[in-house]
């Protein structure tokens, strides 16, 4: 019943403090049955989706809610993820770039992610395609998952039919069954921003979503940082090399970004030339130098 209520109030019109004031009040069912914008039918599918799914649910207030996102001005009341929420401690970076990047900007995309998560980053990015799926196949190669902040919810077809975005840890703002729209993918680069001490921008022309994901980051005092590879005057990646222009730092690799933030960086990508290495992201070949 406790999950019956709070599904409901995360159903009504108002805001996340609102709801969260009106949760401590503990009303029931009945009282809330009376208030604009109930609707048992939302209810009903969110409950069968959780109680059918392997996914969870965490309300503001909750211990394990991320503390990242009560600094946020309306943060999520609810949160739906499948495996696990962010927690204290972690070294978490923040990823973004085009959803339709050049051979070299996936590749620098892969790289990069592939060296934070061997020096024991955690990774943040989206759903979505491009720039996003390098970082995940990074992590995936790697044996490690990353936080994918998604545009819908989890139980729509386009997370349902994605192996590689499923078998990360997803979390998403939405219900189950609501598709991507324009202010929800909005709305998810705030949350994914929020997590991480930087975002790091690879590949971005002028009006890609990508600057969006940056200026969320300035606007919540976060560092933005631009990949080399990224600062470019092609028309490709204007946007990018626009926040070089605007005072973003630049970084060749993570080594670079992990000087900046002070995180460790003892392990090194290096390109192979062999067939036998152990990563291999599109035509090229990589291996890992481990420090001691």
């Amino acid at each position: 019943m406790l999950s019956s209520i709070l599904f409901a109030i995360s159903c009504l019109p108002i805001s996340t403090m609102e709801k969260y004031v009106l949760a401590r009040e503990n009303p029931s069912l009945q009282d809330l049955k009376k208030m604009r914008g109930f609707s048992q039918k939302r209810i009903e599918k969110m409950l069968k989706f959780i109680t059918r799914s392997n996914c969870k649910v965490c309300f503001y207030g909750m211990q394990e809610y991320p503390q990242a996102f009560f600094d946020l001005e309306n943060p999520p009341f609810r949160l739906m993820y499948n495996k696990s929420l962010p927690t204290e401690g972690q070294r978490l970076v923040t990823i973004s770039g085009t959803r339709e990047p050049y051979q070299q900007a996936a590749l620098a995309a892969y790289t990069f992610s592939l060296e934070a998560v061997a020096n024991g980053a955690t990774l943040v990015c989206s759903n979505s395609r491009g720039i996003d799926r390098s970082v995940l196949h990074a992590c995936h190669d790697y044996k490690t998952e990353a936080f994918v902040l998604c545009d819908c919810g989890l139980g729509t077809e386009r997370i349902a039919k994605n192996a590689l975005v499923s078998s990360m840890s997803m979390i998403s703002a939405y219900e189950p069954e609501d598709e991507a729209v324009a202010y929800r993918c909005l709305s998810r680069n705030v949350l994914s921003v929020a997590l991480s001490k930087a975002t790091v921008i690879m590949q971005a022309p002028k009006k890609s979503g990508a600057l969006h994901v940056a200026c969320s980051a300035l606007d919540q005092g976060k560092d933005v940082f631009v990949h080399a590879s990224a600062n470019q005057e092609t028309e490709r990646y204007q946007g990018s090399a626009s926040l070089v222009e605007m005072g973003a730092s630049v970084v060749e690799d993570y080594a670079a970004l992990a000087m900046h933030l002070d995180f460790p960086c003892i392990n090194t990508v290096l390109k192979s030339c062999s067939y036998t290495s152990l990563y291999r992201f599109g035509s090229a070949w990589y291996s890992i130098k481990y420090g001691q």
